[in-house]
This record gives structure tokens, C-alpha cells and sequence, in this order.
């Protein structure tokens, strides 16, 4: 009994003791913070609590000018790796932000400096300094220039929007027509233009005076649409591109034949004959084995000649272009109304294309058996009076539908050059070529 007497009065005593020492505390001033050591000992009662009280620093003043802030901003975005150190000593994505601090003195590329560029080496490129209006960023007055990424998006978004180029015709187009072909340049910037009066099937138009050099029709001009086969156009340009020798004989083998469902060709396997007429094959009759053959005409393999195709298609100003076979037969051979009247102007005015494009027929002599054969030209304004044909090209496939691009010398004296692309019936197609030439002839276009 004395026992248990004695053990409650000894936790009377402590809880009296700790509630005493409690309210000392809480009436005593706070003591000031002590120097936190650099490196607490772990496992004792008295090492300092992980929250720990920072003094406030003072906001800096950033230059808004300055690029490093600019880059490093910009840089967290681009890069794919979080881990990799962040340009001009901030830190990366996944560490926490640093107070800002003043910037150093300009006395060369601080250490942090020298290990970004080591680091980067081989994946990123030292960019010379280069003036961005507006800015300020790469003057030359910065103490180092900021390494760029490389085929990424950050070098340009830090230089200046790209300059217009004006056209300029490609070395490989006769010197004596290169000025006329530099009329290119103006096709690009032609607005859309459209008369009421003309009710027209196709779904694609672009009509233009070469002697005005100026759009007389555009009409969804810059949509890009299966072409079919005026493919057959920028095959021919691609051959005299590469100063093909249209004398040679070329025999057609398998690699001549399209096997696409549709793709015809009147040209037998084993046959024989010059690049002249298998040119004028592709381009009159629209032959598909002819055109399959112009690779082997120009001495390249079919695939470096598809890739040749659209470097000549980037070279005439065609960028709204792609070209995936020689004849049309595939649908990813697409194109654009105004692109495509850029092709046919380019060959109008070669010395080799142009007789060969507006040919009403063509003879083609097969050197293996001895016989010449007589191809008739698809295009059906063949005759149209008092009109001269410079250059034309038609084109169906299902999915493309009836297309035709040419150029025209009207009876009034004015040449234009017509495209017009995706009609429903082979009819309309004709009935729509008419009418654009006779509203051409008319003055009516003159207005405005």
C-alpha cells in the first residue's frame, strides 16, 4: 500500500515539473538562431531538424536583355533529357530553383561553361553570334556565345524569320529561256481570282497570261491533288534535267512494265528504240511503260530518278509537290493546280520538250522489228482553231479524275497557260478547257 502511495506522488511531482517548465518556456524570449554547422552527425538527439529557417533575399534586378535566362527557358523545352545541365548555370528541370543571383563580370566562359560544352560535344554545334532584331541575343558584346542544338527546333526559334528568296531558274535549263522562266517567281504570289460567269466542273483551276504575267483564274488552286498523269511532265523535265542522250537506243525489259491495274502500255517487252521516242511516248500518248523507262533513258535507277523528280519539282518552285512513280500510276504523285502550271510553262519554253509536248502525234520507230507505229496524242483541243498549242498534258485515274494542263496562243494574240484538275466526267473536262479559252479570248479577263 505504501508502495502505490508512493509511485502516485512520484508522477504528481513530474507532471507538475513539466507543465512548470512548459509555461517558463512560453513566457521566455525566443533565443536567436544558431550558425547551422555544414555537416550535422547523424544519430544524436541534438542534430539540427531538416526545416531549417533560410533569411529572405533580396529580389535581383534581371537584364531583359540578357540571353541567359532567355536560353536556358527555352532549352528546358527543347531538350528531351530532364538530366542534362542547363545552359548559363541554372539548374535543370528537376532540381529546385536556385535564389537568382547578380550577374558575373564578363572574364570568360566560367567553368560550368566549359563543362556544358564538353558535355555537348558531338550533339550540339558551337553557333557563331548572330543578331536577332529586337532582342539582343548573340551580340557580340556577350561574354560567350550560347551552343545551339542541333537539327532541333531551338536554333530557329532564336534567328530571324527566313528571307523570300526570289526565284531563280535552275543551271540545268538553257541559258537562251532562263529569263523568260523566271516568270515562276510571280505564279507563287497570285491571288485567288474567279469570274461567275464561268461554271466550271473541275475542282481545281489557276489560269495565267504569260504576256501579263498575272493570275487570270485561281480557283482552289493551291490544293494538293492526286495529278495522275502529269506526272508524265515532270518525268520529261527530270530526263533533260540530267542531259539524258534522247539518241541512245534503250530496249524496255520487266523494270518498263506498271504493274498498277490500269497502267496500259503499247510498248512491248524487248522493244527496242531511242529516248527521243519513248519521250514522246510519255508526253503524247501518255504511254505508262514509256514513261517507266525514262530512269534508264536518263542512267539512273528508278528510285534515284523518283528522288531527282522531286529535287527538280524543289528547283522549279514547285513546293506544294510530291512524286512517287514516273507515270502518274500511283495515287501519292500529288501536286497543285498552280504547281502544275509552273511544270507545263517549264517545258513550253525547253527547246526539247516544248515540240515534243505539243505534238499532235508521234512515230514511234521499234529498231527491233523494223517498224514504226504511230501514236495518236490524247488531247482532244487538238485542231481548236486559231489556236497554237505550246505544251500540254492530260491525266485520269480513279482517284485523281480527269485532269489537263497546257499552254495555249489564242487567236487574240495572248498566251496562257491553263490547269485543271479533278473533273467528274472526261466531258466536263473538255467542256471546261473550252470555256476558259474562250473566256481568255474575250477581254473580259483585262477587268480589274
Amino acid at each position: 500500500m505504501s508502495r502505490l502511495w508512493s509511485t502516485a506522488a512520484l508522477s504528481f511531482l513530474c507532471t507538475t515539473g513539466l507543465v512548470l517548465i512548459g509555461a517558463a518556456q512560453r513566457g521566455a524570449p525566443a533565443a536567436p538562431l544558431a550558425p547551422l554547422p555544414s555537416a550535422a552527425p547523424t544519430g544524436r538527439a541534438d542534430a539540427p531538424s531538416p526545416i531549417r529557417a533560410v533569411p529572405a533575399v533580396a529580389p535581383q534586378r534581371v537584364d531583359p536583355q540578357a540571353p541567359q535566362q532567355i536560353v536556358t527557358k527555352m532549352a528546358s523545352n527543347t531538350l528531351a533529357s530532364p538530366s542534362l545541365l542547363s545552359v548559363a548555370g541554372q539548374p535543370a528541370d528537376d532540381q529546385p530553383a536556385a535564389p537568382v543571383r547578380p550577374a558575373r563580370a564578363a572574364s570568360g566562359p566560367s567553368a560550368l561553361s566549359r563543362a556544358w560544352t564538353a558535355l555537348a560535344e558531338g550533339l550540339w554545334a558551337e553557333a557563331p553570334p548572330q543578331p536577332w532584331p529586337g532582342t539582343g541575343l548573340y551580340q557580340e558584346d556577350h561574354p560567350s556565345s550560347v551552343p545551339a542544338l542541333a537539327h532541333s527546333g531551338l536554333d530557329q526559334a532564336l534567328s530571324p524569320p527566313p528571307r523570300s528568296k526570289t526565284f531563280e531558274p535552275p543551271s540545268w535549263f538553257p541559258a537562251e529561256q532562263r529569263l523568260a522562266l523566271t516568270m515562276l517567281d510571280d505564279i507563287s504570289g497570285a491571288p485567288a481570282r474567279t469570274d461567275a460567269s464561268l461554271q466550271l466542273h473541275s475542282r481545281a483551276v489557276f489560269v495565267w497570261d504569260l504576256d501579263a504575267n498575272r493570275a487570270l483564274l485561281a480557283r482552289r488552286a493551291d490544293d494538293r491533288r492526286p495529278v495522275a498523269s502529269l506526272t508524265k511532265v515532270m518525268s520529261a523535265l527530270t530526263t533533260v534535267a540530267e542531259g539524258a542522250d534522247l539518241d541512245a537506243q534503250v530496249c524496255l525489259d520487266l523494270s518498263s512494265r506498271p504493274s498498277w491495274p490500269g497502267a496500259v502500255s503499247r510498248i512491248r517487252k524487248g522493244t527496242c528504240t531511242t529516248g527521243w521516242d519513248l519521250l514522246g511516248a510519255a508526253l503524247v500518248r501518255s504511254d505508262n511503260g514509256a514513261a517507266y523507262a525514262l530512269p534508264e533513258v536518263s542512267g539512273l535507277p528508278h528510285y534515284v530518278f523518283v528522288a531527282r523528280m522531286n529535287a527538280v519539282a524543289r528547283e522549279l518552285g514547285m513546293d506544294q509537290s510530291t512524286w512517287s512513280d514516273p507515270s502518274g500510276a500511283e495515287d501519292d504523285n500529288i501536286s497543285t493546280a498552280r504547281d502544275m502550271t509552273r511544270a507545263i510553262i517549264a517545258a513550253s519554253l525547253h527547246p526539247e520538250l516544248g515540240p515534243v509536248a505539243s505534238a499532235p502525234a508521234w512515230s514511234l520507230e521499234d529498231q527491233t522489228e523494223g517498224k514504226t507505229r504511230q501514236l495518236i496524242t490524247t488531247n482532244s483541243l487538238i485542231g481548236r482553231p486559231d489556236t497554237d498549242i505550246l505544251a500540254a498534258k492530260t491525266g485520269y485515274t480513279d482517284t485523281a479524275r480527269y485532269c489537263f494542263t497546257g499552254v495555249f496562243r489564242l487567236s487574240n494574240g495572248r498566251t496562257v497557260a491553263v490547269t485543271t484538275l479533278g473533273a467528274g466526267r472526261n466531258r466536263d473536262r473538255w467542256a471546261d478547257l473550252r470555256a476558259i479559252l474562250a473566256w481568255a479570248e474575250s477581254e473580259r479577263p483585262d477587268a480589274g
